[in-house]
């Protein structure tokens, strides 16, 4: 089954073994956007501004996480941090 793990590495190459990794079943993660909806509304707010529309956002969130699972293999997002580097990626 498929999952999409979160590696962490404390260095800004991302060299070496990750000092942290995450796995999350594929099967779990599609259930990640639904979830969020449980956030309060003023949370949300506070953090991406009242003009968001959150419906259309937790959508949108969903179709790009079952198409990155369906799709097999592959990097979703790489952050690189002066302390760390994070990869997201999706593997069988």
């Amino acid at each position: 089954m498929p999952s999409v793990v979160v590696y962490v590495w404390q260095n800004r190459e991302g060299s070496g073994d990750p000092d942290v990794e995450v796995r999350i079943p594929a099967s779990m993660a599609k259930w990640v956007p639904r979830m969020m909806k449980f956030i309060p509304k003023k949370t949300m707010e506070a953090n991406w501004g009242e003009q968001v529309d959150f419906d259309a956002m937790f959508e949108d969130i969903v179709k790009l996480v079952n198409e990155a699972v369906e799709g097999g293999p592959s990097e979703l997002l790489t952050v690189k941090t002066k302390d760390a580097y994070i990869k997201v990626v999706v593997e069988k």
